[in-house]
């Protein structure tokens, strides 16, 4: 039967749903949020079977709509309005690092701004799995959980105007000479330069088959980054 009620209806069936609500009052009287515990009381209201009821609760625990040993569902973790803040500056800028977060989305809070005090909330963001991080030399970047880690990466390289006026020279199919990029930027040599070398490591761009000494945007990623340059 659980099978069945997972299969078909997922989170939308109303078994799961009072086992989701059952947990909620466990969590309502602040108390840590166990396995054990939410079957103990779930047992004594729902009609169902030992193994159903188990693989409900392991339903949940493994879409992470409940976390072991948290005193929130996925329902409720976003009800903190400092929580929520971050997790719509992550949505609404996609790849952002901490540095970002806490300067953007938390400025005028002197309050609540301390670096351990928006870690500890990240943390809850990233256990429940509402976002994930990703990587990217010294930069620990967020992203929605639904959001590709190239999509991510790409959004993050264009929020830097260096980079974008760079790419934005090979939207149009043009290629370049690295000396011919640095001519038609006003900016240090050697930093054009060092950018080049690492959008070519993230491989948006890569060099001409033709001529090896010529630029070019990555086949693979031009579309995607003109959707990314449309939209921003």
């Amino acid at each position: 039967m659980a099978l069945s009620i997972l299969d078909s209806n997922g989170l939308k069936h109303p078994i799961v749903q009072k086992v989701i609500q059952i947990a909620k009052e466990i969590a309502d009287q602040n108390k840590p949020l166990t396995a054990e515990i939410l079957y103990n009381k779930a047992k004594k209201r729902l009609e169902l079977s030992r193994k159903g009821l188990l693989k409900v609760i392991q339903y949940l625990f493994n879409k992470k709509i409940l976390v072991e040993g948290s005193r929130y569902t996925r329902d409720t973790i976003l009800l903190n309005p400092y929580r929520k803040k971050i997790y719509n500056f992550i949505k609404n800028n996609i790849g952002a690092h901490f540095s970002l977060i806490r300067k953007e989305a938390l400025s005028g809070d002197d309050t609540k701004g301390s670096p351990g005090h928006l870690i500890w909330h990240v943390e809850k963001l990233l256990r429940f799995k509402l976002i994930k991080k990703l990587k990217v030399g010294k930069y620990t970047l967020f992203l929605p959980i639904k959001i590709d880690d190239n999509v991510g990466l790409i959004y993050f390289i264009l929020r830097d105007e260096l980079n974008k006026k760079i790419i934005t020279l090979f939207i149009d199919g043009r290629q370049l000479k690295k000396a011919d990029i640095y001519k038609l930027l006003d900016e240090p040599r050697e930093l054009v330069y060092y950018r080049l070398n690492n959008l070519m490591e993230f491989n948006i761009l890569t060099t001409s088959e033709q001529d090896s000494e010529d630029y070019i945007l990555s086949p693979s990623q031009k579309e995607l980054i003109k959707e990314i340059l449309n939209a921003s």
